[in-house]
């Protein structure tokens, strides 16, 4: 029998692992103060997409004051270790490229200041306010092809966090070496570069003896995401040459001490992610779904097992779906009743790619003794 539609609850009525009908910024504005985890959400375009509602999407010029009072709660809601990802896309218009995007980074990431100089009253402005961590790509691979245009296969995923001390799970987000990049590590060490927010460790080795180490988890992610960076990458210890020296003893850092070949050596978790679209599979009567491997890539980057995933635009429940097989909990909201009738369907069925139905059946008994009571 299908599950019964349930609307927003009053405040300190939420429960995890729910999805429910009516609009987000209600809903959210019922939840505690810093209880999630991790928010990551597609949100209706600045296009003229027709959703199941009849939703059109808003127009460029106000999209960002729409926005506003969307980020205004997500930054309330949000624990000072949770990230907010945003994946959006932009709009051309009359043969030019709209810049309402780079206004709306700008907003989320000054929304203080962005308010006074527009003369916005939000409700309520966290004052511990969301920053620009990360800019990536998603590559899908495909386009619409247009006479006077480039090939537009990429859409935007802004990853945002308030403190420095963001949760951030670096090797399930690793790429695979190359073999050219595997053989160039095989060359005399002569230095040692351990790279992070500009620091630079250096060790020199007498005679050059021995060799770069490549990370045993894999090669950094890269802003480029590629289809390869939705797998994690198995140990390659035993790949590598007689010689090779591993230096985790010598340095204890978040990549875990060994050596990084130097950013553009080698394919770093990169910023632009290839993964394509599963719209066909998936989707029902909805226009705009972005892939299982997607979602999983950041849950993983982003959270820990049992942590709470907040989708605010759920659609027919990707996040939920992911968040759900990977051991975590969930919660979100639609203003579609179908939507979140498909939704919660298939949150029931589980995931679609094969990987993730195999991380569910081993996550599945610890995800059902989860707590319930979001409040």
């Amino acid at each position: 029998m299908a599950a019964k539609v349930r609307k927003i609850p009053k405040k300190g009525k939420h429960e995890w692992n729910n999805i429910y009908f009516g609009d987000s910024l209600k809903g959210m504005k019922n939840l505690p103060d810093a209880c999630i985890d991790l928010v990551m959400t597609s949100p209706p375009y600045a296009d003229m997409k027709k959703y199941a509602d009849g939703f059109e999407g808003f127009q460029p010029d106000n999209y960002v004051q729409w926005f506003l009072p969307y980020i205004s709660q997500i930054a309330r809601i949000l624990k000072d270790t949770g990230s907010f990802i945003l994946n959006i896309n932009d709009k051309s218009m009359d043969g030019f490229r709209h810049p309402f995007i780079f206004e709306l980074i700008y907003a989320i990431h000054n929304i203080e200041d962005y308010c006074k100089i527009k003369g916005i009253e939000l409700e309520k402005v966290d004052m511990h306010g969301l920053k620009l961590f990360e800019r990536l790509f998603w590559n899908k691979g495909k386009y619409l092809a247009h006479p006077k245009r480039f090939g537009d296969k990429v859409e935007y995923i802004f990853w945002f966090s308030k403190a420095k001390n963001r949760k951030f799970n670096m090797d399930p987000m690793r790429l695979e070496y190359d073999s050219k990049s595997v053989k160039r590590m095989e060359r005399p060490l002569l230095k040692r570069f351990v790279r992070e927010g500009g620091e630079e460790v250096t060790e020199y080795k007498q005679g050059g003896e021995g060799s770069w180490a490549p990370n045993p988890e894999g090669a950094l992610p890269s802003v480029l995401i590629e289809e390869g960076a939705m797998h994690h990458v198995h140990p390659v210890e035993e790949a590598l040459p007689e010689g090779t020296i591993l230096i985790t003893e010598k340095f204890d850092s978040d990549f875990h001490g060994v050596v990084q070949p130097k950013e553009g050596d080698s394919p770093h978790p990169s910023t632009i992610v290839t993964i394509g679209s599963e719209a066909r599979r998936i989707a029902g009567n909805h226009v705009a779904v972005y892939p299982e491997r997607l979602v999983s890539y950041f849950i993983q980057g982003a959270t820990d097992a049992g942590d709470i995933v907040l989708d605010p635009f759920m659609g027919t429940g990707t996040t939920a779906v992911v968040a759900k097989a990977l051991g975590r909990q969930y919660i979100g909201y639609d203003q579609v009743e179908d939507y979140v009738k498909t939704a919660m369907e298939r949150v029931e069925k589980g995931p679609y790619v094969k990987e993730l139905q195999e991380t569910a059946e081993t996550s599945s008994e610890d995800w059902y003794s989860l707590k319930k009571n979001a409040d």
